[in-house]
């Protein structure tokens, strides 16, 4: 794959606790601080036979005139003694490998007051090296670097088998693949982002902290809120699903809790993700333009047989974003629900191809849900496709696994927006697979169910699993991780092994406080040797006085706030029920355009400077739906109306990529759409808004 230089990527990102990073720039010259002062990373060739690297590091830190320059190294990627990294042994044949493409790369510090530039700085450096018998490859500065997506901040409450996830995984066919595999905790995810929830009841089963390392100090603990959301997408259980439903995710935090990280961080975490044999590295994070550095790190990982993921950038330019432009590996745009390009998506030269990446519900810390959009978003899509591809044939090579992506992919568009089109899991893993399905007798079938569908307090609940494969025999000793969830969305879990007639069981005693309304149930099989299965079934919880018929009230006053050329955004007030509501549905005219747990969604999709009626309706778990709302009419914006510069920036209020605010005597464009929260203000987050 060909890949051309991009402009400088802008680092999109956004939320409450999401994300981390920032973007790369070319020297200190541009007025920019996109790299970090008083750092440089630098390369010098190794000749073989002539030093170990032991050596190299002592004679490189005792050189005297490094110091006398003012210049000291930090650190040492391959180094024993002066690295942070050493604390995990390389194995010596990757070491040797990686030496060879990547040279001994150090972590240099110096005064920047002792230089007038950047450029000074690098010359001064160079020109100490080279006097003292080492062979510069390169000299960089050391970039810093962002997440890239936008979360849209809503609190959305989980979900037994969750609506919102329905059209992203029906669009790239992820139920046909899981027909074949649900992945395997066999196949290691190297997910390089800001850290990974592993306390996450969606997550935790899946996250190897063991394995996890963390870059930039602290634990693998995702502070920040993106790491765990692109996680959740990869793979997850219970109240939402991964693309896959079994695999093993190594945090590798290279992007902190403040949404740095850094160059030579990222190439730590690469080199790592390798050392420890991940099959695939996701990059939802990007910045500055090339680097030869980490086009080093990247082709390293390649060259071991490691699948590199990356996303394109959400500039919405016709250039593809660092790293994801790097040869070799993966790059990632995103489209919407109506398979068009995301306004937001980088795309040109370069884009391998695309995958859903607009409003896109998964994990977040704290054991919550939420909807996220961005080139961060679509590529955990893929590389959870490619974790598929990997659990039926573990010896796909990178450029196997890049061209079974390529030739199976559903037709979109021009490549330059779409590349070779939209994911296809199911026929991606039919060809990783050989073409064929699994053979009958490895494969489960799995049912589950309650003695009763109603239940009063007090009533013990029985659930039964049955285990058997595809011709119908009993399986013995299968694991069936049984899962409880209920109306408020939390859950209760258990396990059991089947018996001689493939039958494991679940007794739940409940009483006076057990919450009345819906529960769902569902049950996870596995064997070794077989494809796992699922089941899901439901029961009421009744006080007794009969079927729930009793609608919930009317949500109260419904208004848009906020719209752009193709979207309207509305909220409502909530609505209430002798049970619980558990969900609105949000009507366009007579069409049903949306379903949300939350009051308040954006319509998308629609046509520039035309009016639109929305109303909304409640519905409770008994499937009894409220009355319609107040009604409200809103006219898209006109495509050749500019935003108008002098609306001041105000809380609460959903923006979207392009709306001009006026904040502080300033004007600030929005760089990705988010509703509004106290501490945001343009001011404060530059991943969000650009002043003009």
């Amino acid at each position: 794959m060909n890949k051309f230089a991009s402009t400088m990527l802008v680092a999109i990102m956004l939320m409450a606790s999401l994300f981390t990073g920032k973007a790369f720039a070319s020297s200190e010259q541009e007025g920019s601080n996109n790299y970090i002062e008083g750092q440089l990373v630098v390369s010098i060739e190794a000749q073989p036979g002539a030093y170990s690297i032991q050596s190299i590091d002592d004679t490189l830190t005792k050189l005297p005139t490094l110091a006398n320059k003012g210049f000291s190294v930090a650190d040492s990627l391959f180094g024993d003694k002066i690295s942070a990294f050493a604390a995990q042994p390389l194995d010596s044949n990757f070491k040797a490998m990686a030496i060879q493409k990547m040279g001994m790369v150090y972590l240099v510090e110096y005064n920047v007051a002792d230089y007038a530039s950047l450029d000074a700085a690098k010359e001064a450096l160079g020109k100490v090296l080279s006097d003292g018998g080492f062979q510069v490859r390169y000299i960089s500065e050391n970039r810093k670097m962002s997440a890239l997506e936008t979360a849209t901040v809503l609190d959305v409450s989980a979900q037994a088998v969750n609506p919102n996830q329905t059209w992203n995984y029906n669009m790239i066919k992820v139920p046909q693949a899981w027909e074949i595999t649900t992945g395997s905790t066999a196949v290691k995810i190297g997910v390089l982002d800001s850290g990974i929830d592993s306390n996450h009841p969606s997550l935790s089963n899946f996250v190897n902290t063991s394995l996890g390392r963390s870059f930039v100090g602290g634990t693998t603990m995702d502070g920040f809120g993106h790491g765990t959301h692109v996680a959740g997408t990869i793979a997850s259980y219970g109240s939402v699903s991964g693309v896959m439903q079994s695999a093993s995710l190594i945090p590798i935090r290279v992007l902190g809790n403040n949404g740095l990280g850094s160059l030579y961080g990222i190439q730590q975490g690469i080199v790592y993700a390798v050392s420890i044999k991940c099959d695939v590295i996701n990059m939802s994070l990007g910045g500055g333009g090339y680097d030869q550095g980490m086009d080093d790190a990247v082709q390293t990982a390649v060259s071991a047989g490691v699948t590199v993921v990356a996303a394109t950038g959400n500039d919405g330019v016709a250039s593809i974003s660092y790293p994801a432009a790097y040869n070799n590996t993966i790059a990632v745009g995103s489209v919407t629900s109506s398979r068009t390009r995301s306004s937001l998506s980088n795309y040109g030269s370069g884009l391998d191809i695309v995958a859903p990446g607009s409003n896109i519900y998964s994990t977040v810390p704290n054991g919550q849900y939420q909807l996220m959009s961005g080139t961060s978003m679509a590529t955990p899509h893929v590389t959870g496709v490619v974790g598929l591809m990997k659990a039926v044939n573990p010896s796909l090579t990178p450029a196997q696994v890049e061209s079974i992506l390529k030739s199976t992919a559903q037709p979109a568009g021009s490549a330059y927006e779409y590349g070779s089109g939209i994911v296809d899991a199911y026929a991606a893993v039919q060809a990783a697979n050989g073409g064929g399905n699994p053979q009958p007798d490895k494969q489960t079938q799995t049912t589950v169910q309650t003695d009763k569908s109603v239940y009063q307090r007090g009533d013990n609940i029985n659930i039964t699993s049955k285990v058997v494969n595809q011709q119908g025999s009993a399986l013995q000793g299968a694991s069936v991780n049984f899962t409880l969830t209920r109306p408020n969305g939390t859950t209760i879990t258990n396990a059991a092994a089947t018996n001689s007639s493939g039958v494991a069981t679940w007794s739940i005693t409940s009483n006076a406080q057990t919450a009345l309304g819906s529960y769902q149930v569902k049950a996870e099989s596995t064997l070794s040797g077989y494809q796992s299965s699922s089941a899901t079934s439901s029961l009421q919880f009744s006080d007794g006085g009969g079927v729930d018929t009793q609608a919930p009230s009317v949500p109260s006053n419904l208004t848009s706030t906020g719209k752009t050329n193709t979207s309207v955004s509305l909220s409502w007030g909530a609505s209430t029920d002798n049970v619980g509501v558990t969900g609105y549905e949000v009507y366009q005219g007579n069409s049903l355009v949306t379903t949300v747990t939350m009051t308040s969604s954006t319509v998308t999709g629609l046509t520039p400077n035309t009016a639109y009626t929305f109303t909304v309706k409640a519905k409770d778990a008994a499937g009894n739906i409220s009355a319609a709302s107040n009604a409200v009419s809103v006219t898209t914006n006109n495509d050749a109306t500019p935003p108008n510069p002098n609306t001041p920036w105000a809380l609460g209020v959903a923006y979207n990529m392009g709306d001009l605010v006026s904040y502080g005597g300033s004007t600030y464009q929005c760089l990705q759409a988010h509703t509004s929260l106290t501490g945001w203000e343009p001011t404060n987050v530059p991943a969000l808004w650009l002043k003009k």
